[in-house]
């Protein structure tokens, strides 16, 4: 059927997806978490800017703080300088500023020191000063993109079930899955607590069986591509180690069908080849749904990126095919003697992800002030 197609597709769309968002992840790690600077820099550049920073480490040690303001600012305008020698000359630039009581000035430095880097941790070689004012701060990630795939197992829900020739007291045996992948984009307004839309396509795959008789199955499969949008709340809890943190999300999902097919046939013991054509029947189901969710996440965290594995429930609050068009299908009425059954549909999922953190911000921590 052209569901395997599907599968095939949405693999591809999750294995390239997965690829290009650790290109991105790189290409962001090289521009903001690695040392930056021109190969081209000379020796004779380098040993100037090597003598410009012993001067400030003097100064700032001789307790000469407007000399280091003065020097810092003759740093900045050094071509070539890396990142790591940007963040040095802000180091003591900040710990100059405190001493001499230009606390806004040095909360400013602050913030723009882990605007650069937001995994930075002070060690006991830092100025006294800058350790201190760091510590007053730390960093959350504000925007996040994420991209997710995973498996459906999906149960009918509340079922309604009619018989034409199955004069027999059976019930259908059912098994429907589905394979997803998912983007998401994330933002985070405080650090425990996060918003998300995550558009995703579904490919679902419905296996249904009844016996008609002793010696005859009625089989139906169906497949389906679906269309999600959902929207999640998101809280997670932080303690002092913050690489593992799990969480918790809620929310709703518009679903669209975006296509659907069915085979149906019966097999009986005597003929065990059976033709089997594939019919369209897309406008005879609810094209569009609603759903509600919750599930949990692990997440595991390193530095821009996060990777998380997640488990989820959904419950359809429409019926997946529309009941006013039951008798519509006449191909399944006249040819198979079969009425498609009405039910709404409960699935469990589970998905793994990586998440790219885009953006930080950087705020006080215990409401500090200078």
């Amino acid at each position: 059927m052209g569901n395997s197609k599907i599968m095939k597709t949405l693999i591809n769309i999750l294995l390239t997806t997965l690829i290009l968002i650790a290109a991105t992840s790189s290409n962001v790690l090289a521009q903001n978490d690695l040392p930056q600077g021109s190969a081209r820099t000379s020796k004779a550049d380098t040993d100037t800017i090597s003598t410009l920073f012993q001067r400030l480490q003097t100064l700032y040690e001789a307790d000469k703080y407007h000399d280091v303001l003065q020097l810092s600012e003759e740093i900045q305008n050094q071509p070539h300088l890396t990142k790591d020698q940007k963040q040095e000359r802000l180091k003591y630039t900040l710990a100059a500023f405190k001493l001499l009581d230009y606390d806004n000035e040095a909360d400013s430095i602050a913030k723009l020191f882990l605007k650069k880097d937001p995994f930075y941790v002070p060690t006991n070689d830092d100025p006294v000063p800058f350790q201190n004012v760091l510590n007053g701060y730390t960093t959350r990630p504000m925007f996040s993109v994420w991209m997710a795939g995973g498996w459906h197992n999906v149960e009918p829900f509340n079922d309604t079930i009619r018989t034409i020739i199955d004069t027999t007291f059976r019930t259908p045996k059912y098994k429907m899955n589905g394979l997803t992948v998912q983007f998401g984009f994330e933002y985070r307004p405080l650090k425990i607590f996060s918003i998300s839309i995550a558009p995703s396509l579904v490919s679902y795959t419905l296996n249904r069986t009844i016996q008609r008789t002793d010696i005859a199955t009625f089989h139906y499969n169906e497949s389906s591509t679906v269309f999600t949008l959902p929207l999640l709340v998101e809280a997670s809890w932080y303690r002092k180690r913050e690489i593992l943190v799990p969480s918790v999300y809620a929310g709703a999902q518009l679903k669209t069908v975006l296509y659907s097919e069915y085979e149906a046939y019966t097999q009986t013991v005597s003929i065990k080849d059976i033709k089997k054509e594939s019919v369209e029947n897309t406008d005879v189901k609810n094209k569009n749904n609603y759903s509600l969710l919750g599930g949990f996440r692990i997440n595991y965290n390193h530095r821009r990126m996060t990777f998380f594995a997640d488990l989820g429930w959904a419950i359809d609050m429409r019926t997946y095919s529309n009941q006013n068009k039951k008798y519509q299908n006449l191909d399944l009425f006249y040819q198979n003697f079969y009425i498609p059954d009405i039910y709404r549909i409960l699935e469990t999922t589970i998905k793994f992800g990586i998440k790219v953190n885009i953006k930080y911000k950087t705020i006080a921590k215990h409401n500090y002030e200078y």
